[in-house]
């Protein structure tokens, strides 16, 4: 009987493990349908504001939609034309969380808050809401060692977003980014100068092979972006002054 029920607890284990896996497998996402001619540029972390604005601009002039995963904390007030510019191009801004914290080592609450914090901040700095459809865990993460954490998934999920974007490309050596990427990448870069350089150099390549540019929204088939203004302030009701009874 006691080898029975100890059979029975390491099945239960095995098919725990093989559904954490495959929802997370089905969650994170490294690359689009690779039968179609797209890629997809995503930009991590947005830390550098001059380099953003120079990527940006080279976005907008070779007429390629990125992706930019930006950091809460780095949403600063001074840079709200860049990020309304942004926010109101053919580009796409998305969540990496608010201070670049390992998702596994969060606990649900905290994963929840780091991702919801960056949602308010951004719509703080730009006077309207945009809601990020999509999210990127930090250093590309949502597991501890080799074990799915489904821990993860279920706390991103609430927090709002059904996928964790990742990447099949981050090479920034022009040579070397030119041989690896194929139907359906999904390319990293930074707001460092050697991204942008690298960027200005293989993006008219890659339009001359061909190759449609698309945001991460249209790579994995959701709708655009839709801005909508800001709720306005509850009005707090002021107590009313009770009047004295007369004698």
């Amino acid at each position: 009987m006691k080898r029975l029920t100890a059979l029975f607890l390491c099945l239960l284990l095995v098919l725990s493990a093989v559904c954490a896996s495959a929802a997370e497998f089905k969650f994170s996402i490294r690359n689009g349908d690779r039968n179609e001619k797209r890629l997809c540029i995503t930009v991590d972390d947005c830390s550098n504001t001059e380099m953003l604005q120079n990527i940006f601009n080279l976005s907008q002039e070779l007429g390629v939609p990125m992706t930019f995963f930006t950091l809460g904390y780095v949403l600063k007030d001074e840079d709200r034309e860049l990020w309304r510019s942004i926010a109101e191009s053919d580009c796409e801004i998305g969540n990496h969380t608010y201070w670049h914290e390992s998702l596994p080592k969060l606990p649900r609450n905290e994963i929840i808050k780091t991702l919801d914090d960056t949602q308010i901040r951004l719509d703080e700095v730009l006077g309207y809401h945009y809601p990020m459809q999509v999210m990127r865990p930090p250093y590309g993460n949502t597991r501890i060692g080799n074990e799915s954490n489904i821990h993860v998934v279920r706390s991103v999920e609430a927090a709002g977003y059904d996928h964790a974007i990742l990447w099949d490309v981050s090479q920034t050596n022009p040579k070397k980014c030119l041989k690896a990427y194929k139907n359906g990448s999904i390319l990293l870069f930074h707001t460092i100068e050697k991204d942008w350089l690298c960027l200005a150099e293989v993006l008219p390549v890659m339009k001359e092979e061909g190759y449609e540019f698309v945001t991460v929204s249209e790579m994995i088939g959701k709708e655009p972006v839709v801005i909508s203004p800001l709720p306005a302030p509850e009005e707090t009701q002021q107590p009313t002054e009770e009047t004295e009874p007369q004698e």
